[in-house]
């Protein structure tokens, strides 16, 4: 009896153990697919960008618009601390939980090392470590990102705080002596509950869930005397179906044999009595021993049912706060358990939730709520089949739109389990993560990535049908001034109702994008059947054109077009492109508000502009560029009182290249920055140098004007070189207050905080010059070559020289003349009270060789 009572408390004690690690992994198994949906959703993303290189892929990856839907995505799941996207060099792209990204490197991690060097290897399960963010213990999920030839570009890594599963053990632990754990496949411990901070993240090959996963990987039970706490156990696990961990389920032998051995105690206790009463009280003793037997299981049952209690009850508290629906049926088909979170998800009335419904009744209620809902129903509260894998889940579609995840999981002894998931916000959010990748966010039209599909689509039709087809690219004209003077939000409703009226225009096969900043592109289809490219790019244009109403604001734009061919500008998407693109450089240049068809000319004279575009980035720091220093004069005493620096430019092949030329060339595409930096830093070393403490004058840009970091460069110029601030003069042309931001115009207010004197160059050429005088503080004005080279040629020449010389005499601004060729013109000037010079009278642009003894000496030119 005694044998039977022991093997039958085990037995028990082993089926519940089994029954709960079989839950329990499965509700970590769910948990931790939530995280690698966000992972796989991420990955697809970047693959269909077809990216290549590590440069494209960081590119892509570090968008702000993926970074909102990552912050989105991880608000939805509790166990998930963050998602981020990882470069090849360990470098943090994009991050959900902070925007702009941290300086953040984590090369040192094992699973970056890991996936990094083992090409085969595509996701790891790191160590647990301590988040270096919060310090909170976490487990990493690391999904390796490459491109289409194989090349490691980086990683998509999600972080889960091991501390949601161990507030949920906590809540769900069958008693005080369990402990619920979480195994690596290789013996590690990644959660426990109770937690021991001394044995997370170590591998302890001597625990019940090795053994056990030694003899049989998908999981069992056995007796053990465990490491952490040298107690024997009774252990069950089972192994996560998509996973490499192990969920183990423990309770002490002591606690779970302790009603036998109570039981045990009373028999033997009444046994010897027997055997001391054996003689005349041996019937006395009999009844005695009965009635003993009879209150010490009346006790033992009252015990067991107050424990059995508090258990179901710590077990319903957990089973009804799961994020799954969950129920339980036995092998008649009957319901053991059934949650809170299955009840609300089907409207389940009172009647139908209680332990013995029928599944069928079940089954049946719901179907008559939801059969016509779409998906597999006939499917939902029946047994599985015994060949299904465990882990195949069905989607359903409930009368409400909401999707619900069903999983059923056989047990050994004919019952199984149902859990159900609303993974209706999970599957929006990946439909919303697919648009944007591929979709511009403010006007809902197709991005480049997007366009670019459909426009090959379109050509591959097209090409079997010999349709005519024209890629138009247009440009707004005015949209800066709409973002100026009524701000971006203004800005922002003008190209949403700009999109609004391209798709209007386009047929049924053409399609309209949004390529960036104030530039579309329409492809546009039938040409036959609707007009030629260029009745479609009038139309454009006229619809653009159309006076605009934002509330009580009217404002008008236009916009300019580049039309290219298939297939006689190009036979692909960025042949098509490129053409398009040129055509509408060439419009916007020639007048705006109009059109402009690719011509191969347009090709030929791009790629020798780019071609020397490359070549002046080439000669920056070497000796095909050097500065010619013109001199300018006191025109009361004739001394000397400073240079102006200009560039020149000797190519190796073409010579002397004009700086008509090269200038704007390098104002276009960005080399001005480099080379307008190079040209300061040499000017200032070369004035430095000299022993006359004579003034250094450099021209500066727009483009150098609204560098953020200009103060800090010119700054670290004058430290660099020893010039003194006041010796350095800037000069800008007036344009840059026609067409300069507030910006460049708050940066020569801080230049001249630094002490740094600021020229307004080509005086008289603009339309603000009187306003532009008033609202800011020059240091000088000097009148433009083509007025000085009129002084006695026309009266208006001289008459115009004299206005500017006398509205500089009123403001107390100091003029200087520049392009002085003659006498004439020079007493000209000196009678009406002309500051400085400059011009071929006094000095040409020469090497500073050729003026070693002004600077040297401070002496009168006497020799022009």
């Amino acid at each position: 009896m005694i044998t039977d009572m022991y093997d039958q408390a085990r037995e028990d004690t082993e089926s519940n153990l089994v029954g709960l690690s079989m839950i329990l992994a499965d509700q970590a198994d769910r948990s931790l697919q939530a995280l690698e949906i966000v992972q796989e959703a991420v990955i697809g993303d970047i693959a269909r960008t077809k990216v290549a290189t590590s440069s494209e892929y960081a590119a892509v990856a570090s968008r702000h618009d993926l970074h909102e839907a990552l912050k989105a995505r991880v608000a939805a799941l509790p166990q998930v601390n963050a998602v981020t996207i990882v470069d090849h060099t360990g470098r943090l792209l994009n991050f959900s939980r902070f925007w702009p990204i941290p300086n953040v490197n984590i090369a040192d991690r094992d699973y970056f090392k890991a996936l990094a060097s083992d090409s085969k290897l595509q996701r790891f399960i790191s160590q647990p470590v301590q988040n270096r963010g919060d310090g909170a213990w976490t487990i990493y999920i690391a999904r390796k990102v490459t491109a289409h030839d194989g090349t490691f570009l980086g990683l998509v890594l999600g972080a889960i705080e091991l501390g949601y599963f161990e507030r949920l053990y906590r809540q769900i632990a069958p008693s005080d002596d369990a402990v619920v754990s979480v195994f690596r496949n290789d013996g590690m411990l990644l959660v426990r509950h109770p937690y021991r901070e001394d044995v997370i993240g170590k591998i302890l090959p001597t625990t019940g869930a090795a053994l056990i996963a030694q003899k049989s990987p998908k999981g069992g039970v056995m007796r053990n005397v465990s490491p952490v706490d040298d107690q024997e156990r009774i252990i069950a696990t089972k192994a996560l179906a998509g996973y490499p961990l192990i969920l183990s389920i423990s309770r002490t032998t002591k606690a779970c044999l302790a009603p036998f051995r109570r039981q045990a105690l009373a028999v033997g206790s009444a046994i010897a009595l027997l055997l001391v009463c054996i003689g005349a009280l041996f019937l006395l003793f009999l009844r005695g021993a009965s009635a003993d037997r009879r209150i010490a299981s009346a006790e033992e049952r009252a015990r067991s049912e107050r424990d059995l209690r508090a258990h179901y009850e710590r077990f319903g508290v957990a089973l009804d706060n799961m994020v799954q629906g969950l129920c339980l049926f036995d092998a008649d088909e009957r319901l053991v358990i059934l949650n809170e979170r299955f009840a609300t998800l089907y409207a389940i009335p009172d009647h139908l939730r209680q332990p013995g419904t029928r599944a069928e009744d079940l089954r049946r209620f719901v179907l008559a709520k939801h059969r016509d809902a779409g998906g597999g129903w006939d499917e939902v509260l029946t047994p599985p089949l015994p060949k299904l894998p465990s882990d195949t889940a069905s989607v359903v579609h409930m009368a409400d739109d909401r999707d619900v995840s069903v999983l059923r999981v056989l047990l050994p002894d004919g019952g199984w389990i149902s859990t159900h998931e609303d993974i209706t916000e999970r599957r929006r959010s990946e439909s919303r993560l697919r648009f944007l990748a591929r979709h511009d966010v403010l006007t809902q039209l197709p991005n480049r990535l997007h366009f670019e599909e459909l426009v090959e689509l379109e050509l591959a039709a097209t090409a079997d049908r010999a349709e005519d087809v024209a890629l138009l690219c247009l440009d707004l004209d005015g949209f800066k001034q709409v973002n100026d003077l009524f701000g971006h939000p203004a800005g922002d409703r003008l190209l949403v109702e700009v999109a609004r009226r391209l798709k209007e225009l386009v047929g049924s096969r053409g399609a309209v994008a949004r390529l960036g900043g104030d530039e579309f592109a329409v492809l546009a289809t039938d040409l036959a059947a609707t007009g030629h490219a260029a009745a479609r790019a009038q139309a454009i244009i006229d619809a653009i054109s159309a006076p605009y109403a934002d509330g009580e604001l009217r404002y008008c734009v236009s916009c300019s077009v580049g039309i290219a061919l298939f297939a006689r500008d190009g036979h692909t998407y960025e042949a098509l492109l490129s053409a398009s693109d040129m055509a509408l450089v060439r419009a916007k240049k020639e007048s705006k508000g109009t059109y402009r068809f690719f011509e191969a000319e347009m090709d030929k004279a791009a790629f020798e502009r780019q071609r020397l575009a490359l070549h002046l980035r080439a000669a920056i720091g070497t000796d095909q560029l050097e500065l010619h220093y013109q001199p300018q004069f006191r025109v009361a005493s004739d001394r000397v009182c400073g240079f102006e620096a200009l560039l020149r430019w000797t190519h190796p092949t073409r010579g002397a290249i004009p700086p008509a030329e090269f200038i704007p060339l390098a104002e276009e595409t960005g080399v001005i920055l480099p080379l307008g930096e190079w040209v300061l830093r040499e000017a200032c070393r070369e004035a430095a140098s000299w022993a006359s403490p004579l003034g250094i004058a450099v021209n500066l840009s727009i483009a150098q004007l609204q560098q953020a970091d200009l103060c800090d460069v010119v700054g670290a110029v004058l430290d660099e070189t020893g010039l003194k601030a006041d010796r350095l003069e800037i000069e800008v042309t007036e344009s840059l207050f026609l067409n300069g931001s507030v910006r460049a115009q708050q940066m020569l207010r801080n230049l001249k905080a630094l002490g740094v004197r600021i020229s307004m160059d080509d005086f008289g050429t603009g339309y603000s010059s009187l306003a532009t005088l008033e609202a800011f503080p020059f240091d000088k004005i000097k009148i433009e070559r083509s007025f000085v080279w009129q002084i006695d040629v026309t009266s208006k020449g001289g008459a115009i020289v004299r206005a500017i010389l006398s509205l500089g005499e009123s403001l107390e601004i100091p003029v200087i003349a520049e392009g002085v060729e003659t006498e004439g013109q020079l007493t000209f000037l000196r009678q009406h009270g002309c500051a400085e010079i400059q011009g071929y009278l006094r000095g040409k642009p020469q090497p500073i060789a050729f003026y070693r003894s002004l600077v040297d000496n401070d002496c009168d030119l006497k020799v022009a």
